[in-house]
């Protein structure tokens, strides 16, 4: 299992259906230096999906993206 596995995946499903380009982030980082918190905010076509945080940029963004493609998934089984 990677540690990329959400963002492949989130890349993957977008890919499939064209809206690749729609995907951006948003990434911020609070706490001391030594200890950082990123916020990773996964966003198509300029809307919030989703969010992740974790102690590297790398980790809130897998976690944002996992968030994301499950809302996606489930957002297409729904319709």
């Amino acid at each position: 299992m990677s540690l990329n596995d959400g963002t492949v995946a989130l890349n993957n499903l977008l890919q499939q259906k064209n809206q690749l380009t729609l995907l951006s982030w948003e990434e911020s980082r609070s706490g001391p230096h030594h200890a950082p918190l990123w916020t990773s905010i996964c966003k198509i076509n300029g809307q919030e999906i989703a969010r992740g945080t974790g102690a590297a940029k790398y980790l809130a963004r897998d976690m944002a993206a996992k968030a994301a493609h499950e809302y996606l998934t489930q957002a297409a089984a729904g319709q």
